[in-house]
């Protein structure tokens, strides 16, 4: 379940950024948007280390997301897939919209005291049985840090209904800040679950 130390080697990720064009996406966009992905870069597939980070977009209450000039695709990658992922330029989606892949950069990752994840999974839809879960896998990466989590969500994979909650990890050293983005927390790193980014505060998760 999620990544072992073993199975990639600690200060060696890191995302690779893509910017987007296009104005709209499907609000269930994370299952097309692997499938495609893993049309151009079949290797995903095998790469546990590997991950897709959410889209970020604007609901207007109409069922769409809509995307700023700003929008990007990033890939948590080992530093030697970075080059063939590269490929994924000028890459085509239909993702309810016309998207259009553009050219990547690379952005290092960044240790900062408070991580989030919108969506970390494990399974189940208990609150209690997802912080036994949070906790016993950090205890396994030797992490120390302090938990908020936020609203049980969903989302659709491969094999039905994924069921997790938005977290909030903060009080986490530089050493153990790069850690938890590496390795990430439960299942469904290609669907966009489980992967941290930096976060300014650890107060309102609740309403992610």
């Amino acid at each position: 379940m999620g990544v072992s130390a073993g199975e990639v080697r600690l200060k060696d990720a890191i995302d690779l950024v893509f910017p987007l064009a296009g104005s709209v996406l499907r609000p269930d966009y994370a299952l097309p948007l692997w499938q495609s992905l893993r049309g151009t870069l079949p290797w995903l597939n095998d790469e546990p280390a590997a991950g897709i980070l959410p889209i970020s977009g604007a609901s207007v209450g109409d069922g769409m997301l809509y995307l700023s000039h700003r929008a990007q695709l990033t890939l948590r990658l080992p530093q030697r897939r970075v080059a063939e992922a590269h490929a994924l330029s000028g890459l085509q989606l239909d993702l309810g919209g016309g998207i259009r892949i553009g050219e990547a950069r690379l952005r290092e990752l960044q240790p900062t005291s408070a991580q989030y994840s919108p969506l970390v999974s494990f399974g189940c839809g208990d609150e209690e049985e997802f912080l036994a879960h949070c906790a016993s896998r950090l205890e396994e990466m030797a992490v120390r840090c302090n938990l908020i989590c936020g609203r049980v969500k969903t989302r659709a994979g491969e094999a039905g209904e994924i069921s997790g909650f938005s977290l909030m990890l903060h009080g986490l050293t530089a050493e153990h800040s790069l850690t938890i983005q590496q390795l990430g927390l439960g299942d469904a790193r290609k669907l966009g679950c489980g992967i941290f980014v930096p976060h300014k505060t650890a107060t309102a998760v609740g309403a992610a």
